[in-house]
């Protein structure tokens, strides 16, 4: 189900299983199972920190991979005419998202450059897929 959080799921399962004494993978293997393995079977130039490569990072609090993984929320959609749908609002476990070297997500909140600049693009299977040139100097986002 796309609500179920498989990659932060993931992520609290290896944590705990190291704390536990019985690891099956390291964070980085975790990691890198979730970002640079998956890009490298779709053959897609994204999932690895490389100088001069996209910018596209995710930023994760360790210590809120807890319970609030298991919850969900219905959330409408105001292009549906309010229909609601059930999803994950982990706002605090994601602390931040960068798309492109931009920031979209602080605290957990999106900021005005979603739905107002173009931060990314689609990434088409085994295809070199340029990354959007850099923000302009001076262009920051901001919360709400």
């Amino acid at each position: 189900m796309a609500f179920y959080n498989m990659g932060l799921r993931l992520l609290r399962h290896v944590r705990d299983a190291e704390r536990a004494g019985t690891p099956f993978l390291t964070v980085e293997q975790a990691v890198h199972r979730l970002t640079g393995e998956l890009a490298d079977w779709y053959r897609l130039d994204a999932g690895h920190l490389r100088v001069g490569d996209r910018a596209d990072l995710v930023v994760i609090d360790p210590e809120r991979l807890d319970d609030s993984l298991d919850a969900y929320a219905e959330d409408p959609v105001e292009q549906y005419g309010g229909l609601s749908r059930m999803v994950n609002r982990n706002d605090a476990t994601v602390a931040a998202v960068f798309v492109s070297g931009r920031q979209v997500v602080r605290d957990g909140v999106p900021t005005d450059l979603v739905g107002t600049t173009r931060t990314g693009r689609f990434l088409r299977f085994a295809r070199q897929t340029p990354a959007l040139p850099v923000a302009k100097e001076g262009e920051f986002a901001s919360v709400g």
